[in-house]
């Protein structure tokens, strides 16, 4: 499933409303990366800004991904990201939720634009 730049926000409310629609399936987006050091060193969180009312109300969407590229990558690196969707358990999640298994992580041109919703 390829998730055009206008839909991530689209794509990211309907798989944590219905992940069983996507487990298994292979999905491919843009993001920004976000590295913490709370996640091991495969891991990272490819994703996007996002906003629902005014600049105040910005936050960062995105979902765990598990990636040979993880450690080589920097917060706030724009890459592409192939991944398949696996439903697991993530403290973060406070229970199941979807885990992103990378096959390629490439980097990727900056999309200017934060998902809106409105």
């Amino acid at each position: 499933v390829e998730i055009e730049d206008t839909d991530y926000g689209i794509f990211y409310v309907d798989l944590m409303e219905h992940p069983e629609k996507y487990e298994g399936k292979k999905v491919r987006f843009k993001g920004m990366t976000l590295r913490s050091r709370e996640l091991s060193s495969g891991y990272f969180v490819p994703g996007r800004m996002a906003m629902t009312c005014c600049a105040d109300d910005m936050t960062f969407l995105g979902y765990i991904c598990k990636a040979r590229e993880a450690k080589n990558l920097k917060t706030r690196q724009w890459v592409k990201v192939r991944a398949r969707i696996e439903l697991e358990f993530w403290k973060d999640y406070h229970g199941e939720g979807p885990v992103l298994y990378a096959e390629g992580v490439t980097p990727a041109e900056e999309i200017p634009e934060v998902v809106q919703f409105s």
